[in-house]
């Protein structure tokens, strides 16, 4: 990066000011960028500093991670491990963004919004702490919705963002229906090197031909640059997770755990793909509903090497009557939205607008928090996603391929 002055100092060389930086928590280095010209210059604008201060937080393990809320009428951010997770008014941060924006995929701090996801579709890719905002091209999908000479409801049904390292990419998948007569499906993916959209073409064998209904949330958990999903073959039982590899842009299976009993204790409609931090990497992560011998649990599992389904373990399992009183009912109709190690597990209630974070420590029982009112008078709640605090952009889109054609 670079070591102009960043300002008049007689003691400390610039260098290491840049490195007293670099181990600043995100927030204290916004208000810092205000200092001058060529701090703002350095802290929001300048990518290798970005990466920099990310590397070093991802190896220290001090990455900030909240949760993302979209309402009718703003975007809501929230500490989910703050002690006092059900005050509203302490564990809230309103952000300035447009009303009626789903969340379509995060990665690296940075977040795809549809915003006004019922009609338009315009998407943007956005960084919550920087308010760093770049809205991207139309895909065929939008222009269908776009150039209809009425409304026609549409939906985005499956979605992710990821990032490519080895071309330095970051990709957005979307799976998306016009119910036109007769109906549009669109299978697109956006590529930021080349600041545009292309058709993912897929045979009659491919996975995606059998999963047209999602199971479960149609949000992509991305982990070893793979979005991944729930979804079950036509005519089988069993479930298996689909993954989309973003930089190949090709689907495939990842094998699901093999566990005691059978299907029929399984309930599909409340299992989920989440990825959990594991000694300094990531692990796929499924969440498993289940009733034996007349009591409800919910399982956690882990892939410890990724595509090899004999390293799948149980990270652990609570009994959810035990949580029964506090969330006014049993699981039925949540999904967990955020999982630690640890075994601190954040439940959305899909049908309710609320949030319980639950705490399972071995075999004690479950320890649950005041369920988390999240719409607070400003309607319904579209989605609910982690991510990361950083403070990372997206370089001028399509920056690459026009200077490796003036290269050439």
């Amino acid at each position: 990066m670079s070591t102009k002055k960043l300002h008049h100092n007689r003691h400390l060389p610039e260098e290491i000011v840049v490195q007293i930086l670099c181990r600043l928590p995100i927030q204290p280095l916004i208000r810092f960028s205000s200092v001058s010209e060529r701090w703002h210059s350095l802290i929001i604008e300048d990518p290798q500093f970005a990466q920099s201060h990310f590397k070093l937080a991802s190896d220290r393990k001090t990455l900030t991670q909240r949760l993302l809320i979209s309402t009718d009428y703003q975007l809501r951010s929230l500490d989910p491990e703050t002690p006092s997770f059900a005050d509203n008014n302490s564990s809230l941060n309103n952000l300035t963004f447009a009303h009626f924006s789903n969340l379509l995929g995060c990665c690296n701090g940075l977040v795809c919004v549809d915003v006004d996801g019922y009609e338009k579709h315009d998407l943007s890719l956005w960084n919550p702490s920087t308010g760093f905002k770049r809205e991207l091209p139309d895909s065929d999908f939008v222009c269908a919705v776009k150039n209809l000479s009425r409304f026609a409801e549409s939906d985005i049904g499956r979605s992710g963002l990821g990032y490519v390292s080895s071309t330095d990419d970051y990709k957005i998948f979307i799976d998306a229906d016009v119910y036109t007569r007769p109906s549009q499906t669109f299978m697109e993916i956006y590529s930021s090197r080349l600041n545009s959209w292309k058709p993912i073409h897929v045979r009659e064998h491919d996975p995606p031909c059998s999963f047209r209904s999602p199971t479960t949330t149609g949000l992509g958990a991305l982990t070893n640059e793979a979005l991944h999903w729930f979804y079950r073959k036509v005519g089988e039982v069993e479930p298996t997770i689909l993954a989309f590899d973003l930089a190949k842009e090709e689907f495939r299976e990842v094998p699901f755990p093999t566990f005691d009993g059978d299907a029929d204790d399984v309930d599909v409609h409340d299992m989920g793909v989440q990825v959990v931090s594991r000694g300094g990497g990531e692990c796929l992560c499924v969440s498993i509903a289940r009733r034996r011998g007349g009591v409800n649990f919910m399982e956690f599992w882990v892939m410890r090497e990724y595509g090899v389904g004999e390293s799948w373990s149980m990270l652990f399992k609570f009994n959810t009557d035990h949580v029964f009183e506090s969330v006014g009912g049993n699981l039925c109709g949540y999904e967990a939205i955020f999982v630690t190690e640890g075994g601190t597990v954040i439940f959305r209630l899909r049908f309710r607008d609320r949030l319980v974070r639950i705490e399972c420590r071995r075999e004690a029982e479950p320890v649950c928090s005041t369920p988390f009112n999240v719409n607070d008078g400003d309607g319904p709640v579209y989605d609910v996603i982690p991510y990361n605090e950083t403070l990372f952009s997206v370089p001028k889109l399509g920056l690459h391929e026009m200077n490796e054609a003036d290269v050439s």
